[in-house]
């Protein structure tokens, strides 16, 4: 292995395209589960939110293992424990030995199974209490329901990866519960009346345990953002994890702000970064600046960039951006090879009424100082901060 590691791992399992299925993984994964499948194991499914439930349930124990995809500025990332993101030089020796036993089995994996085996390999090797795993896609066809989970965690539901999951709630709702097994807990926040009678049913399928947020009071509901909605569920998972009661009301929540989630950057602007990768994140991204926290007089600049997606999700986010209040919404694109066609960028742009801008960074180099909000694909916020600021 030499060179840059993601170009190592793209050569030798392509680019990470998703490619549902568990019969690859179980063969590599088989040997481990008896041992592994003993921790106590979380799984979080859902369209929205996965990462931030995850971080922060994790961060309430001291012996864990947590995977995450995908990753932005470092593969590091996708892999963390109590003591933080792994180190790139036990990656690099994780990989190798990984690699190795690909080699001799024969049996090809994909860019994301591969770095979920590295990833199992590594918890084998740590013997932790528990394991956090995000999917990555779906859930009932993800490589992390290979595992039995104790608790599955369900933040949210919108229509996402159409092309895989399709386009019915019903449909994608029964690929996040597959990750189900009778004797898991499931604790849900979804707000649709249709989508918790779907659970309900499911329930009685299967036999699981259920604790539905949705069932706040209204009022209750109604103070909490995204966010805190997502900090409620953590904190829930957390009680159920360490056998405690749970309350709502004495959930503590936290303002310290997760990468690329409200951060702020100080330059000779302010930059404030919110990555809203899909439809449902920017829209519920837009509600939140629009409140009146945000709604102020003075008009601010929000920067957009968005990953690949259909022309269709991409001409409706562009549509949302409409809904602003009080902002200037500027569209460009970025480099990077998941970054959306930059023509097709510009032409719907164009087709909405939307400025356009190539080169970002001289538009705003001839700005007076000001708060400029950076929306959009979490590649793009890194793209930024790595190069602008």
């Amino acid at each position: 292995m030499s060179g840059d590691l993601e170009s190592w791992l793209i050569a030798n399992y392509g680019q990470e395209i998703p490619k549902p299925g568990l019969e690859r993984i179980g063969h590599y994964l088989q040997p481990l589960l008896p041992d592994l499948n003993l921790k106590k194991i979380t799984i979080i499914a859902g369209t929205n939110g996965k990462g931030e439930v995850t971080h922060r349930l994790s961060s309430a124990f001291n012996s864990y293992c947590t995977w995450t995809s995908p990753h932005i500025d470092s593969l590091t990332e996708r892999f963390r424990s109590e003591e933080g993101d792994i180190s790139l030089s036990k990656l690099q020796q994780l990989i190798q030995r990984a690699h190795q036993i690909v080699q001799e089995k024969n049996i090809p994996l994909t860019y994301y199974e591969f770095l979920f085996f590295v990833f199992c390999l590594w918890a084998q090797e740590r013997n932790p209490d528990f394991l956090f795993l995000e999917v990555g896609l779906g859930g009932r066809l993800d490589a992390v329901n290979v595992f039995d989970a104790d608790l599955v965690l369900l933040p949210s539901l919108s229509r996402d990866h159409q092309e895989i999951l399709g386009n019915r709630y019903e449909k994608i709702l029964h690929e996040k519960l597959g990750v189900l097994r009778a004797q898991s807990q499931l604790i849900s926040f979804l707000d649709l009346r249709y989508l918790n009678e779907r659970v309900g049913k499911k329930q009685k399928d299967l036999g699981f345990s259920w604790l539905n947020l949705s069932d706040l009071t209204l009022e209750a509901k109604a103070k909490l953002n995204f966010t805190l909605r997502n900090q409620l569920l953590a904190y829930a998972g957390e009680c159920f994890l360490k056998e405690r009661e749970f309350r709502s009301v004495d959930c503590v929540f936290d303002e310290e702000k997760l990468k690329f989630r409200g951060e702020m950057f100080e330059s000779k602007h302010r930059y404030f970064f919110y990555g809203s990768h899909n439809v449902d994140g920017l829209r519920k991204l837009i509600q939140i600046l629009n409140n009146e926290e945000y709604n102020k007089e003075t008009s601010r600049l929000m920067v957009v960039a968005f990953s690949k997606r259909s022309q269709k999700d991409l001409s409706t986010m562009m549509s949302q951006l409409l809904c602003l209040k009080n902002f200037r919404p500027i569209v460009t694109s970025f480099h990077h090879p998941k970054a959306a066609d930059s023509e097709i960028i510009k032409s719907l742009a164009e087709m909405k009424g939307l400025e356009f801008v190539s080169d970002i960074k001289s538009e705003l180099d001839k700005l007076d100082p000001t708060d400029i909000y950076l929306c959009g694909s979490y590649y793009f916020m890194s793209f930024f901060r790595k190069n602008f600021c």
